[in-house]
């Protein structure tokens, strides 16, 4: 016969599985109460740990007080006794302290380590006992307190060890020794661990008693805000919560009744917004007439152009710059109106095309009457509304002021660089003119002296021969030079340069890295030189390093752009109109970079800006002219160079050289 389920039942068994795999949801009144519990548990445990500790600790410490007080007393008292070898005082002694409840034994020893007195063994006078911890206490110096753990027959004790000197001598004349029990001591701990647990069930219980009356009191106004909540989604705006304390939670249903109140308000907001409309519009009146102030004080030059390349503002400023009205040109194609000014134009152009801001760190800027303007001129791109391109912002300052600061700056740089100059000049001659003038003054005595004219004829031509070398390095830097230009390739330049010192560099073990890049642009430049330049940057890197190192020389190409692009918003998409011509290419150059970087000991920071400063060296034997001509060679070929260095990591020579013939722009930089 089978025995059928009823389908009633069969879903109280699904429901009863639900909710036996269904892990328990718990509210906010459970969480507060399980967590305000654990911490209390927690802090409860932690508490009775350490008061349980400290209580045993101060028990303890309080037993063995106790037993150094009776064998230091005892130690008094005996000492007379040993002196005298008066054996009956002596165990009378320990007789009496051996009456206490704790004690289990008073030994006395004598100077010897014999037992004088054993309280309850009388047999052992006379004796040398022979355990651990008699013999310990038989040599302690010093007080000494044994912990002698159960054995059988023993009970767990204290031996307190107190050794017995006299006045005036250092010899040790006995020893006194006292077994204290310690069962007492663990009868009171046990007895203040049971106090210390009571007490801390105690709390435990009441915390968690507190804890549920408080998890209740701020639950319950939640539960009446959660049901209020509720009705309010459903569209009924009639509820409010009665506020019955001063907490958080009477704040929480204030802002609720707030809130239901504000919203029975709508209509009536909605006209009063109309109003601050009105009222939104006369400060946007305002704002205008604000801004068309900060455009009149602005001490920059202003513009913009709309999506076409129109103009549609035009500040004061840059009425006065330009030398033309805005009122004149409002409205107008910026290619009619600067047509004159075809750089200031292409990067106006360029940057309204290819939506990218533009900067052009100087320009000139031709003006209607004749004169022109140096300028520094950054774009910006516009948005309207919908965060399109809408039009170009352009601010532009005179840099006139600025250069003629920069050539006062420039001539007072000279006057200090040729005293400076004049100094060296002045400390390089007069040693070698010190010795021409003490030979030439000893001619007269010495002219028959075969020896001082051998020394005459071998010194004074060299310091001569100095005196014209540094003269001519002089003049060398101080005369324009003139340029035999020709296409150069540099790569096979630098290579026939570190081929002149491949033996030296063989010699001083420094290894050589080299990365010529071969497809260069030729250099319109003097080979020699730039052979010269080269030379001495590779020679100064070998000498910084006399005992080896590794020598780099790189040479590649560097895209020079006169305009740089910023990062755009649109992400730089080109923007041309078909049949405009472009204006990207005219914007770019190369450069030749050549870095020369070694490892030697390097120069101090505070230093290395002298090191392009006329007979400046750190070297012995140097005149401190050849990288002064290196600097004056490289700018006449409209390059630069940079010199950083650290000590003891190397120093880095960079040389900028610009190439014969421009490099054409990759898709990449055109967008």
């Amino acid at each position: 016969m089978q025995h059928l389920v009823s389908p009633s039942r069969l879903q109280n068994y699904r429901r009863l599985l639900l909710r036996l795999i269904t892990p328990p949801t718990f509210g906010l009144r459970q969480k507060l109460l399980l967590t305000f519990t654990g911490l209390l548990i927690s802090l409860t445990l932690v508490l009775l740990l350490v008061v349980e500790s400290r209580q045993r600790a101060s028990i303890v410490r309080q037993m063995e007080k106790r037993g150094e007080t009776i064998a230091t007393h005892l130690a008094a008292v005996s000492a007379k006794s040993l002196l005298t070898y008066n054996f009956v005082a002596l165990e009378q002694d320990a007789g009496q302290i051996a009456q206490e409840g704790d004690v289990l034994y008073v030994i006395i020893l004598d100077h010897v380590g014999r037992v004088a007195t054993y309280s309850g063994h009388d047999e052992k006078q006379g004796l040398v006992l022979q355990d651990a911890v008699s013999q310990r206490a038989a040599q302690a110096t010093a007080p000494l307190m044994q912990h002698v753990p159960r054995a059988q027959g023993d009970a767990e004790h204290y031996d307190i060890t107190v050794p017995v000197f006299v006045a005036g001598s250092a010899d040790k004349w006995g020893t006194v020794r006292v077994g204290l029990s310690l069962h007492e001591m663990h009868l009171e701990i046990a007895q203040t661990r049971l106090q210390v647990l009571l007490l801390g069930v105690v709390g435990i219980a009441f915390s968690i008693a507190v804890t549920a009356w408080l998890a209740r009191r701020i639950v319950a106004p939640l539960q009446v805000l959660t049901q209020r909540t509720v009705a309010v989604a459903r569209g009924d705006l009639d509820h409010s919560i009665a506020v019955e304390t001063h907490d958080e939670i009477a704040v929480l249903a204030g802002n609720f009744n707030h809130m239901t109140g504000e919203l029975r308000k709508h209509r009536m907001a909605l006209e009063e917004s109309n109003r601050q409309l009105d009222h939104k519009v006369l400060e946007l009146s305002a704002l205008a007439n604000y801004n068309d102030n900060i455009l009149a004080s602005m001490t920059s030059g202003l513009l913009t152009l709309d999506v076409a390349g129109c103009i549609e503002t035009f500040n004061v400023m840059a009425e006065t710059i330009t030398g033309v009205r805005g009122a004149d040109i409002h409205g107008q194609p910026a290619l009619q109106v600067f047509a004159d000014n075809v750089l200031f134009l292409q990067v106006l152009e360029t940057s309204r095309q290819h939506r990218a801001p533009l900067t052009a760190p100087r320009l000139e800027f031709w003006r209607h009457d004749g004169q022109h303007v140096p300028l520094a001129l950054r774009t910006a791109m516009l948005q309207d509304r919908e965060g399109q391109g809408g039009g170009v912002l352009a601010i532009f300052e005179d840099l006139s002021p600025m250069q003629t600061l920069e050539r006062q700056l420039h001539r007072a740089d000279r006057l200090a660089a040729l005293g400076q100059m004049a100094a060296g000049v002045a400390h390089e001659i007069k040693n070698p003119l010190a010795s021409v003038r003490t030979f030439a003054q000893l001619v007269s005595r010495k002219h028959h002296d075969s020896r001082f004219v051998e020394k005459f004829d071998r010194i004074v031509p060299r310091e001569l021969d100095r005196i014209n070398f540094i003269v001519e390095e002089l003049l060398e830097l101080a005369r324009p030079t003139r340029l035999h230009c020709a296409p150069v390739p540099l790569p096979a330049l630098l290579q026939h340069v570190v081929e002149t010192y491949s033996e030296r560099l063989q010699q001083q073990n420094i290894r050589l890295k080299t990365d010529l890049a071969v497809a260069l642009p030729l250099l319109m430049a003097d080979p020699e030189q730039l052979h010269r330049s080269f030379a001495n940057i590779i020679l100064n890197a070998i000498e910084a390093m006399p005992t080896g190192g590794e020598l780099s020389i790189l040479c590649h190409p560097v895209p020079k752009a006169l305009l740089d692009f910023a990062t755009s918003g649109n992400g730089g998409t080109s923007n041309n109109v078909p049949g405009e011509p472009s204006l990207a290419f005219d914007l770019y150059a190369t450069d030749v970079e050549v870095v020369c970087k070694d490892t030697g000991v390097g120069i101090p920071a505070a230093e290395v800006d002298h090191v392009f400063t006329p007979f400046w060296t750190k070297k012995s034997k140097g005149t401190g002219l050849g990288l002064a001509l290196t600097h004056k060679i490289i700018e006449e070929h409209g390059g630069t160079i940079h010199l950083a260095s650290e000590v003891g990591h190397g120093t880095v020579v960079t040389v900028r050289l610009p190439s014969s013939a421009p490099a054409p722009l990759s898709p990449a930089q055109i967008s």
